[in-house]
């Protein structure tokens, strides 16, 4: 049966993911919060917040006055976070809890925020509902979330159509789906939120830049459960890997990257 253990692990490899995924993502998380509009002395949390998340963006934007609270279940990623809000300075309290089944008060927050938590569990209505929960009327629950209908690779390479695939299935097989971005502005609506928002971001990107070979990060975390599928063995997966990895290199191979679409909804 399913479960939703993380996918993706807790290896330094996904550490590294997670905290470059913050810093490549800051722009398009600073103009959701422009959307949303957090005001300075309020309360905001980052559900799933991984290595740093949004934390250091919602200190921003509420101020020394403001309550920012940071949520993951998993201890090592969350150790790591707690260096970096040290380091930073961010001031965020760290809660070790489950997305589908938070241990915060309801009404609390005015605002409530997840960066691909949704993709990576088998009921994202239920992490929805509880985020939705935790918020106070009045308050704003905020979704990101990736689709890959916008994932391509020119020039093409055989490599690329086969290990994009295998990845969505490695998600599909678990009772995931990679392409939640689609139903964020749903997923809202279905949990009772007013006034819902949504636009999707797209993002290119050139030979030597991190998110170029995101296709190769995401099928080495997954490797296991790719080659367990049983379409591809390691004689094959690993020396397609190397060459489409030595295509990504060349000048004027471009990827466009997984829409993020975000959404957005007021808890009446």
């Amino acid at each position: 049966m399913p479960d939703d253990r993380y996918l993706l692990g807790n290896s330094s490899a996904e550490i590294e993911h997670l905290t470059r995924q913050a810093e490549v993502y800051a722009p398009e998380a600073e103009e959701l919060l422009d959307l949303v509009n957090v005001l300075p002395g309020g309360s905001a949390a980052d559900i799933g917040c991984g290595a740093l998340g949004i934390l250091a963006q919602l200190r921003h934007r509420v101020g020394s006055h403001g309550r920012v609270v940071g949520v993951d279940r998993d201890e090592r990623i969350l150790e790591v976070a707690r260096q970096l809000d040290a380091k930073l300075e961010i001031g965020a309290e760290l809660v070790r809890t489950d997305a589908t089944a938070l241990d915060l008060p309801s009404d609390t927050f005015d605002l409530v925020h997840e960066r691909t938590v949704l993709l990576n569990v088998t009921d994202p209505a239920r992490v929805v509902s509880e985020m939705t929960r935790i918020t106070r009327p009045g308050g704003v629950v905020a979704l990101q979330e990736p689709d890959s209908a916008s994932w391509v690779c020119d020039p093409p390479h055989p490599a690329w159509d086969t290990l994009l695939a295998e990845l969505l299935a490695a998600y599909a097989s678990s009772g995931r789906n990679f392409d939640r971005g689609r139903m964020t502005a749903r997923l809202l609506r279905d949990a009772g939120l007013v006034n819902v928002g949504v636009r999707a971001t797209a993002r290119v990107t050139a030979a030597g830049e991190y998110y170029q070979t995101f296709l190769l990060t995401m099928t080495s975390l997954v490797r296991e459960q790719i080659l367990a599928a049983g379409r591809l063995r390691a004689a094959d997966f690993d020396p397609m890997s190397a060459s489409l990895r030595e295509h990504l290199s060349l000048p004027g191979t471009l990827t466009s990257q997984p829409n993020m679409w975000q959404a957005w909804g007021t808890k009446p």
